[in-house]
């Protein structure tokens, strides 16, 4: 072997835990299915059993004390697997994050998934290591919980969250009881496991409470504004919007969308489809604000409420009107309970006596 590949496969060995860790996070992002489907709730419970059970024989295998040449490879390997196995875990955090919620609701999970890494790449000493496996495990446990409890509990609101964070709680803390008899290490750290057992789930629930983690498991699957909306025969929705260019799309990521209204529009009209599992019920409400130049603040309008109903393929659909809107900078809250924020879109009126051509769509 060269001096540069010895290099290179040192620099990879230095960081090997947290190269595994991402990429079982990002190969499991590309696989699997959304948060919703069963297939990813079933390997959801088969990564945390993996997980919880890796650093279960681990520790084990530590306080036998002999640090044969077997044992140590069955300590790396284990400590590779919980890597791999604890980035898989959470990798249906990132299905919903990047998949499913706006980025503006959604951007803690991502913060909550860096630091993660981050974690992962600096903590080498295996008392640290122990406490960060340990913790990322509550951790996906928590948010597993927090995705699927609206399945089994028929609603989304905060008791559900509420009663997630309690799951979590006891489920950590009946494995620290486990946990601590296997070696001298594990019944030392105790206190610290404790601590992260109710500390984790306290800490992401003062997120969701202060509304700064998005609704899950509901998503947004589409939203957009139009001319006109109406419910035709057999459930369908069809609206009226503009012929867009075939650039239309990249002009919208880097700039506001901008939605002409004609004299001959009776108001702007917002459609939205929210993907909810089935048998899952929620309020739903489109909660229309519009930039105050003056304050550099967004100021209410218009709250429009629904009743969710979920298990439809294409996700919960309904739409609602403004009348008699200003021109400026508006945006569209799509919301859960008036509170928990499940999307968003945000865009420009401009009015026009001309537009580009219209053309009728079905949603």
């Amino acid at each position: 072997m060269s001096m540069t590949h010895s290099r290179i496969f040192h620099h990879l060995k230095e960081h090997a835990t947290t190269i595994i860790f991402v990429s079982a996070l990002l190969f499991d992002f590309i696989v699997l299915p959304d948060a919703g489907h069963a297939l990813t709730r079933y390997l959801g419970y088969t990564y945390l059993f993996i997980v919880a059970l890796f650093i279960f024989i681990r520790e084990w295998v530590i306080s036998r004390n002999r640090a044969t040449k077997f044992e140590n490879k069955i300590h790396g390997w284990l400590s590779f697997g919980i890597a791999y196995f604890s980035g898989a875990a959470l990798s249906f955090v990132l299905v919903y994050a990047v998949r499913g919620a706006d980025v503006s609701a959604s951007w803690p999970l991502f913060a909550i998934l860096f630091i993660s890494i981050l974690i992962n790449e600096v903590v080498s000493a295996h008392s640290f290591r122990l406490l960060l496996d340990i913790g990322v495990l509550f951790m996906a446990t928590l948010f597993f919980t927090v995705f699927n409890a609206p399945f089994y509990f028929g609603v989304q609101n905060d008791a559900t969250f509420a009663a997630s964070v309690a799951i979590t709680m006891v489920v950590s803390l009946v494995y620290i009881y486990i946990l601590k008899n296997v070696s001298e290490t594990t019944e030392h750290e105790t206190p610290k496991f404790i601590s992260l057992a109710l500390g984790i789930p306290m800490f992401i629930g003062m997120f969701y409470f202060l509304n700064a983690i998005p609704a899950v498991p509901l998503s947004l699957k589409d939203a957009g504004v139009y001319h006109r909306v109406v419910r035709i025969e057999g459930g369908e929705f069809l609206a009226v919007t503009e012929e867009r260019g075939r650039f239309a799309f990249f002009q919208e990521i880097f700039s506001s969308h901008e939605h002409i209204l004609l004299p001959s529009d009776d108001g702007v009209y917002f459609y939205s489809s929210v993907s909810a599992p089935a048998k899952i019920t929620a309020p739903i409400s489109h909660v229309w604000e519009y930039y105050d130049e003056t304050t550099k603040r967004w100021v209410e309008s218009t709250v429009v409420s629904f009743d969710l109903t979920g298990g439809r393929e294409d996700g919960y659909r309904s739409y609602s009107k403004k009348e008699n809107i200003l021109e400026g900078t508006w945006r569209v809250t799509i919301k859960v309970d008036k509170k928990r924020v499940v999307g968003r879109r945000t865009f420009t009126i401009i009015k026009r006596d001309t537009a580009e051509p219209l053309k009728e769509t079905k949603l």
